[in-house]
């Protein structure tokens, strides 16, 4: 679940959805790398009195940085940094979750690929590999945006050595089928889709995450329990919903979509 990088907020969705939630998404600054790193601590410190599993989405390159660069190596002081931020904001000998470079293959993150498959696959393997300097208890994840967005984001693997887990970013849209039923097989179906995340992760032997999702509208209580019955049916690592109203109208837990609120309950129930 992402809540805003927010504990209160987690507090009022678990109040919301009756029941306490076991893992959180975490997402770390950008602007610049101060912020990149400071916020790791920030957040982390934040959140250390919330016993909840977490899952990181640190940012690949700032505003402002080029995948070159960081291919070039000139970021790993950076990343090996934040690496240790991290490490020692996380107690314990578990996995580490970090999700990183993540919707490459759309033209709104600073690291889109298309254009720059090579330089992307090689700031993947440096970030990677400047983490695991540090411990190996990170585990990391691929994850592009569903859909044809006018790059093949297979161009942009980083290769089996750098990658635990596939993910994929599946939102609705105003463009999609009005029947609940129709739109989530658009999703299935359509190139680069919930199927084909499950043929290439199979073709590459890796487990699969439904790294963000989320409904903008009251009848969407059918593609809820369409999507719940996917995510059981692919045993899947993770699933986590974007419960906010940051970048995307998703957010259930302020009662904006009241008919999606019992089959979403449902899908959570279902997935424990």
């Amino acid at each position: 679940m992402f809540v805003g990088n927010d504990p209160a907020q987690l507090t009022s969705y678990e109040n919301w959805l009756g029941r306490r939630t076991e893992a959180v998404q975490l997402h770390t600054g950008r602007e610049n790398w101060d912020d990149w790193k400071g916020s790791i601590g920030w957040l982390a410190g934040n959140w250390s009195s919330v016993d909840r599993a977490k899952y990181w989405t640190i940012p690949l390159i700032v505003k402002g940085g080029s995948l070159s660069a960081s291919a070039s190596g000139s970021y790993d002081d950076h990343y090996r940094a934040g690496a240790q931020d991290l490490l020692a904001a996380s107690p314990g000998s578990g996995p580490i979750f970090v999700r990183t470079g993540w919707e490459f293959n759309g033209n709104w993150q600073p690291w889109a690929a298309a254009g720059k498959t090579s330089d992307y696959r090689s700031a993947f393997r440096k970030f990677v590999s400047a983490f695991r300097a540090v411990s190996d208890r990170f585990v990391f994840e691929w994850s592009p945006n569903i859909g044809d967005l006018g790059m093949n984001p297979e161009d942009a693997w980083p290769g089996n050595d750098y990658v635990d887990i596939i993910g994929l970013s599946v939102y609705t849209h105003d463009s999609d089928p009005a029947d609940p039923a129709e739109a989530f097989q658009l999703a299935v179906d359509r190139d680069y889709g919930l199927q084909w995340q499950q043929d290439f992760a199979a073709a590459h032997g890796k487990p699969t995450a439904i790294s963000e999702w989320g409904v903008k509208s009251d009848d969407a209580g059918l593609y809820v329990s369409l999507m719940g019955d996917w995510i059981a049916d692919h045993d899947m690592i993770y699933q986590s919903y974007w419960n906010s109203n940051a970048d995307f109208p998703g957010m259930l837990s302020s009662q904006q979509y009241p008919g999606v609120s019992a089959d979403y309950r449902y899908l959570v129930a279902q997935l424990d």
